[in-house]
């Protein structure tokens, strides 16, 4: 479903050296991670982006692009090192359309856009994917991901995230076969596609979940929920996950107690280092863009 209108982006940035190479070819120094269970700093503005309404931040894997929702439509944003502040933010008009486009993932090679729209009158919200040539050009105009969104159109499909190595792709759905509401589901990959969803349910409950975002290891799974439990801080807070094998089941689920607030907090994207994570969380009604440090 989609994030309220009215938002700003949140970036949580993590320990460690931020690659500050002018070689934008270069990866991550994963040699320099942070502990995935490792706590966040207090978050600041991030450089270029300290006004931009939007939300769902996701990043190519270089760290130089940013893909996100402006209200009713997908932009993107360019640096060109980790270093720099990010440019001024454009419109994918290649993608948007009259009805609401949010939570754009891009694929680890930058030719793959997958999306969510309530572009069909009467029908809930929808997976999209768009493909391009080249990082260089426009995508091309988007299709129905029509193996990922479930046989009732009215029931939700939304909240794309494809995993750093392009083996999962996850994503949230009202359909049946979950816990009610808005629940986590996830698809592996068969190559040339991806197979039938299944829900995660030892992720989910019986309040609604959002926004299932990994580690590019697939060990660590970030997600926002309003379960209410002890320790919660109201509407959506930031929940985690870590397991010690990318097949294993993950255990319960554990509160980002330093990342959340009485708002809506959200968790959309974490590096390949596992020090910088983006998210998203709501300060009186708005969205706001941060970068924050995390803890060895």
């Amino acid at each position: 479903m989609r994030i309220p209108r009215a938002h700003f982006l949140l970036l949580v940035i993590g320990c460690g050296d931020v690659n500050t190479s002018t070689d934008a070819s270069l990866p991550p120094d994963v040699s320099k991670s942070c502990n995935p269970t490792a706590k966040f700093n207090s978050p600041t503005p991030v450089p270029g982006l300290e006004t931009t309404r939007g939300a769902t931040a996701r990043l190519s894997t270089d760290e130089l692009t940013i893909y996100f929702t402006d209200t009713s439509d997908l932009w993107t944003a360019h640096r060109n090192t980790t270093a720099e502040a990010f440019g001024p933010p454009i419109p994918l008009t290649s993608l948007n359309s009259s009805s609401l486009e949010s939570n754009p993932s891009i694929s680890p090679d930058g030719l793959t856009l997958w999306f969510d729209s309530n572009r069909i009158a009467t029908e809930g919200y929808h997976l999209y994917v768009a493909t391009r040539s080249s990082d260089l050009v426009e995508f091309n105009p988007p299709v129905l991901a029509t193996t990922l969104n479930g046989m009732d159109t009215k029931q939700f499909d939304a909240q794309p995230f494809v995993t750093a190595d392009g083996k999962e792709f996850w994503f949230i759905s009202t359909r049946q076969g979950g816990f009610g509401g808005e629940d986590i589901w996830r698809a592996t990959s068969t190559g040339n596609g991806f197979a039938i969803p299944t829900a995660i349910s030892e992720l989910n409950s019986p309040s609604d979940e959002w926004l299932p975002t990994l580690s590019s290891d697939r060990l660590t799974v970030y997600f926002a929920s309003r379960r209410a439990v002890i320790g919660a801080k109201g509407n959506f807070d930031i929940w985690m996950s870590h397991r010690t094998g990318a097949e294993d089941r993950f255990p319960p689920p554990v509160l980002v107690d330093e990342l959340n607030t009485t708002g809506n907090d959200l968790a959309t994207w974490m590096s390949a280092d596992n020090c910088r994570m983006y998210g998203a969380t709501d300060v009186s009604g708005t969205y706001l863009i941060y970068v924050a440090t995390r803890q060895r």
